[in-house]
């Protein structure tokens, strides 16, 4: 009886089959697939992953330039902005932290990381270098003097779709400025 039970079996099956009528398998519809190209896609804003940043801090007046090239001085830990009317300068100088030479090392590494990451961002036309009335500035650490310039300026670089600050300038003396630069913050 145990050898019997295959043999039917395996025959069930073979007749099952052989009298399905071919039309029986259910039928996908073709759907067309449009091509990547042509799915409507939003216009790429100029200040990529900076756009609302960007426009927030213009709000009370000021400019956005493009920089055109950031130099990293890994010695000094600080960065020389150019931009497309000249140079920004130096930024502030970067301070290794930690407990143990291992976590300042590692501190080290994440310093340079993001210099070299905002060189790249820079080359490839996704930094920019913006001056910005005082009092939509977050906060600048340093308090605002009496001495101190109305305007001040930030360096935001567009990282792997996400925007970041590079870099502070607590004062931008006007009468410094290249002099179409100058006339773009009464704009």
């Amino acid at each position: 009886m145990n050898a019997l039970f295959p043999v039917v079996l395996a025959a069930a099956l073979f007749s099952a089959t052989a009298t399905m009528p071919a039309d029986a398998a259910p039928r996908k519809k073709k759907t067309a697939v449009p091509p990547a190209a042509s799915v409507a896609q939003p216009p790429t804003d100029r200040f990529f992953a900076c756009d609302v940043r960007v426009r927030d801090y213009l709000r009370e007046g000021g400019a956005a330039i493009q920089v055109t090239k950031i130099e990293v001085d890994d010695a000094r830990l600080q960065l020389n902005i150019h931009h497309e009317y000249g140079e920004a300068g130096k930024s502030s100088r970067k301070y290794l932290r930690g407990d143990s030479e291992e976590e300042m090392r590692k501190n080290l590494r994440a310093i340079l990381d993001e210099f070299a990451a905002a060189a790249k961002a820079a080359a490839a036309g996704r930094a920019w270098y913006v001056i910005a009335a005082r009092k939509v500035m977050p906060d600048l650490r340093n308090g605002s003097g009496e001495n101190s310039s109305p305007w001040t300026a930030i360096v935001l670089a567009d990282f792997d779709g996400k925007c970041r600050p590079i870099t502070f300038y607590q004062s931008v003396d006007r009468n410094k400025l290249n002099p179409e630069l100058s006339k773009k913050l009464d704009e």
